[in-house]
Parts: C-alpha cells; structure tokens; sequence
C-alpha cells in the first residue's frame, strides 16, 4: 500500500485528526515536509483560516460533525481545480 492511499484511510477513519495527504495537496500548500504540524498550526493560530473554513461549512449546508479541517481538504481541492 501507498503512502497515499494509507493516508486517505488514515483521514477517512480519523477526520478530524488527519488531512488527507496526497500529491494535490503538498503541491497547493507547498508544503513537503511537516505537513502535519504547519497545517495544524495555521489552523490553531490562524483564526481568520478556521472562520473561512466554518462559513464554507455553513454555506455548503454542512452539519457541524464535519470538522474543519475537512472543510480545509475540500476547499484546498477546490482551489486547485478552478485555477
């Protein structure tokens, strides 16, 4: 199994403790190394980040058991599919 594919599996049984990690998502961010601790740091001290996120979610009709960051995965998803 792939390091891909083990961290979707991750994410999926623990989504509020794990990003998905695959090649999308290290290219937006920029980040190959320490994904993990920049992006729970940015969403701790980035109060501005977690308020985008928490509207998304209520704009998108989402209940609020969807964590942020989830919401964080799809929208960096989405970001690079309309660019």
């Amino acid at each position: 199994m792939g390091a891909t594919t083990a961290a979707k599996l991750i994410a999926r049984k623990r989504p509020r403790l794990y990003p998905i990690y695959d090649s999308v998502v290290v290219e937006e961010l920029g980040l190959k190394r320490r994904l993990f601790h920049e992006l729970r740091k940015e969403l701790t001290e980035n109060p501005a980040l977690r308020a985008l996120c928490a509207q998304l979610r209520t704009a998108a009709e989402l209940p609020a058991s969807i964590s942020i960051l989830r919401v964080f995965d799809v929208m960096t998803w989405m970001s690079t599919r309309t660019s």
